[in-house]
């Protein structure tokens, strides 16, 4: 997990973009030193955390919520707590306190994607969020996927956590990302689109490298790639990075479904109209954390 020594400012800014309390629970790290662990609660269990790929500690807690852990929950970590876990996901690190350098390959597609003049931008202006999302919402619908809404992209922002980037082809918006600082040290890349057509310009190995020199210029200790399902085809595109491989491991307390495992969920949402997906994305998205 992610742990913080002081987790106000990260909890006053989580519950500012997702409108959900979060609530401090007592948690026991390997030294058994008594912490608190973030968590949401989302219909009957607390959660730690909906939307991140970790959840967060935080190490010198001021105060509990509640005294009692709750009996039914998830936590979202790098090892598993209980015997209902899953962990069909990983994500991908890279440490940037040490010397990182791109394999030859990597150079080279980074190379062929200036060649093909793509131009990254970065910002939060209402033009960067209008081209980030043309591009993300239309590569959601491609691939079956609820989109998160335009307002929601907006909250995210604001916080001032949060940055958009946009690939752009003769001006044309092709691929877009979001970059969202977890901590001071820790940045991950949220949300990722790229259009197929388009693919050939190397537009996803432009926008990484852009968001890996921004979290190296803010003096970032790790970039993360974002969580990926095993042996995705998304999966083995972040594998040419040569990046640290971290299992996730989401444990319940008790035996649950995810509409995550219901393939014909997305099946279906690909056959959906495009403007239907657009306003029915957010309330879908409220059930998948």
């Amino acid at each position: 997990m992610i742990e913080l020594e002081d987790a106000s400012e990260f909890i006053e800014n989580y519950e500012k973009t997702t409108k959900r309390k979060v609530y401090r629970f007592p948690f026991s790290l390997n030294n058994n030193q008594e912490s608190a662990i973030l968590m949401v609660k989302c219909g009957s269990k607390y959660i730690s955390l909906p939307y991140l790929s970790q959840g967060v500690i935080e190490t010198k807690p001021k105060t509990f919520n509640s005294p009692i852990f709750p009996k039914n929950w998830e936590i979202r970590d790098v090892k598993p707590y209980s015997k209902h876990s899953y962990n069909d996901k990983v994500n991908f690190e890279i440490n940037l306190q040490d010397v990182y350098n791109y394999t030859s390959n990597i150079r080279r597609k980074i190379k062929k994607s200036k060649d093909n003049k793509i131009e990254v931008k970065s910002g939060k202006s209402e033009e960067i969020i209008n081209d980030f999302y043309l591009v993300y919402a239309k590569r959601m619908h491609q691939i079956g996927v609820p989109p998160r809404s335009k307002s929601h992209i907006r909250k995210n922002i604001k916080n001032n956590k949060s940055l958009l980037f946009v690939a752009y082809k003769d001006n044309k918006p092709i691929g877009s990302a979001s970059l969202q600082k977890i901590t001071e040290a820790y940045y991950e890349n949220i949300l990722f689109a790229s259009l197929s057509n388009y693919m050939h310009f190397y537009t996803s190995y432009a926008l990484h490298h852009s968001m890996i020199e921004y979290s190296k210029t803010n003096n970032a200790s790790t970039y993360s790639f974002g969580r990926s399902t095993k042996d995705s085809s998304v999966y083995k595109f972040k594998k040419h990075f040569k990046a640290q491989e971290v299992p996730l491991y989401w444990s319940f307390s008790r035996k649950t479904k995810s509409l995550r495992n219901n393939q014909w969920f997305f099946n279906l949402w690909k056959l959906l109209p495009y403007h239907i997906t657009i306003k029915l994305g957010e309330s879908i998205h409220k059930r998948i954390y």
